[in-house]
């Protein structure tokens, strides 16, 4: 697989990370959309020292740089409006990356179990694209940041039992897509 085939492969993966790292403070301020492309951009300017790197490495130099461009925007929305400082931390963004980091190896014991998790964090990551917008964001606000039905029903500006349907239907979107594709 050539080296812009390998980049866009992460995108819907590393669009779920950035979506997850992105605080609710922040929605509104920072698109994570913007986040990846600047990712992928500099991906492509650093084409030749990524040229030889297999999948694996290629994705670790992504997800670094990508959270490396979060905590940049950060501080940038940081020195432009004071009062978003005090709403988002940078140890919050650090914090969503360990969660992150977390489930690659939730309960698993063997180099094996670690490498099979990780190929099935990666296929859900990429999966929860393909989910209508307000169930990939409660998704990702529950599962991946950690926030409560309440939290989440505040910053979408919804009922909690509107949520928990959101979340009950888009797990089992979730779910299905990643039946479909574990077995393309």
């Amino acid at each position: 697989m050539q080296l812009d085939e390998q980049i866009q492969h992460f995108r819907p993966i590393l669009l779920s990370i950035a979506e997850a790292m992105i605080s609710p403070a922040f929605r509104g301020h920072l698109e994570a959309s913007d986040l990846v492309q600047q990712t992928l951009l500099e991906a492509h300017c650093d084409a030749a020292k990524l040229a030889d790197a297999d999948g694996a490495k290629l994705f670790v130099w992504l997800q670094k740089s990508l959270k490396h461009n979060l905590i940049d925007a950060v501080k940038h929305l940081q020195t432009k409006k004071r009062d978003m400082g005090r709403q988002v931390r940078i140890s919050e963004v650090e914090e969503s990356f360990d969660r992150l980091e977390q489930l690659w190896i939730a309960d698993q014991t063997s180099p094996s179990q670690i490498v099979e998790r990780k190929e099935q964090v990666l296929l859900m990551l990429a999966r929860l694209q393909e989910l209508p917008p307000d169930q990939r964001t409660a998704v990702i606000m529950k599962h991946l940041q950690g926030c409560s039905q309440r939290e989440i029903a505040q910053a979408l500006n919804r009922s909690e039992a509107a949520v928990g349907g959101l979340l009950d239907r888009g797990r089992k979107n979730l779910i299905d897509a990643m039946e479909a594709g574990g077995h393309s």
